[in-house]
């Protein structure tokens, strides 16, 4: 059997649907004899006749009227999948699936803008996972995520390109007894006796190295009693007594209760929170939610101004 055509399949329905070769014709602008033969050959694809031919007109076969609920079928299909593939294409429908640094998460500009792409794109089905810088750049290398919300890209690498949310800075977190017992401290120097929780450098070595040299420059090496994983678990550590920490400025609105935020006057580390991207491959519903992060970005900007 020959491969069936789409334009078999509406030529048969006209026929049918008018039950007349000669009005459908007319209406395809199609000469009759031209599609006489063309559906004498579909019927010959088929392998049985679809009409009965009369001289008022044709009508339909048993094995017609059955094709004819499958022909209309198969074309509502094809239709629908030409529209999928187009909604898919222009970034309208389809995945998204993006990471976010855990104590980034609920920062206002990130549900901004995770509110701003849901408002504009509803039919894309977002996915949203917890994961830590490095882990996120790797994820995006290899294809497992189409972008994050992170902080410390590696600016030499060029397979990498963000958009800057924010410009973060660090607060040294003490448990809240103990800084209602004592003087706050005003300066780095001030707790260089102070136990610390630190970030493992295997998470992130840009963090780990800043923030020890600004120690070392306020003439101490910091004593690390404790590694946190994560920003959420540091002030979990914190809040249990284990010892102090530097954290993200930005992590105020959710700290717990139970911590108590400084800002140091030396403690000048700061970073950038952006979302990354592919620099070289940027699907359109990347470029959508690109726009989302330059809209929320925008709008900041003229509430701080």
């Amino acid at each position: 059997m020959r491969t069936i055509e789409m334009r078999h399949l509406r030529y048969f329905i006209a026929v049918a649907e008018s039950q007349s070769i000669i009005a459908a014709s007319r209406a395809l602008n199609i000469v009759q004899p031209a599609l006489s033969r063309q559906i004498r050959d579909l019927e010959n694809q088929v392998g049985t006749p679809l009409f009965v031919r009369h001289t008022r007109g044709v009508e339909l076969t048993p094995a017609g009227a059955s094709f004819l609920l499958d022909a209309r079928q198969i074309l509502r299909d094809a239709a629908d999948a030409c529209e999928r593939a187009s909604q898919i294409g222009q970034g309208l429908s389809g995945t998204l699936k993006i990471g976010v640094l855990p104590n980034y998460l609920f920062l206002p500009e990130t549900l901004a803008i995770l509110g701003h792409f849901r408002d504009h794109q509803a039919d894309v089905m977002l996915s949203v996972e917890p994961m830590l810088s490095l882990q996120q750049a790797e994820s995006i290398r290899n294809g497992e995520l189409d972008g994050g919300i992170m902080a410390w890209r590696p600016k030499e690498d060029a397979t990498l390109r963000g958009v800057r949310l924010l410009r973060d800075g660090f607060v040294l977190a003490l448990p809240s007894a103990s800084a209602q017992a004592a003087s706050l401290p005003e300066r780095l120097a001030d707790v260089a006796s102070e136990t610390f929780i630190w970030f493992s450098r295997d998470r992130s070595a840009p963090q780990h190295d800043a923030l020890i040299a600004a120690c070392a420059r306020a003439g101490f090496v910091p004593n690390i009693a404790q590694i946190g994983t994560d920003i959420p678990t540091i002030l979990g550590l914190v809040a249990a007594g284990m010892g102090c920490a530097f954290v993200p400025a930005s992590v105020r609105p959710v700290c717990p209760p139970t911590v108590h935020l400084v800002a140091l006057k030396d403690l000048n580390v700061q970073l950038d929170v952006e979302f990354v991207c592919s620099a070289d491959t940027c699907p359109p519903t990347v470029e959508r939610f690109l726009a989302s992060v330059r809209s929320v970005v925008r709008s900041a900007g003229r509430h701080r101004a």
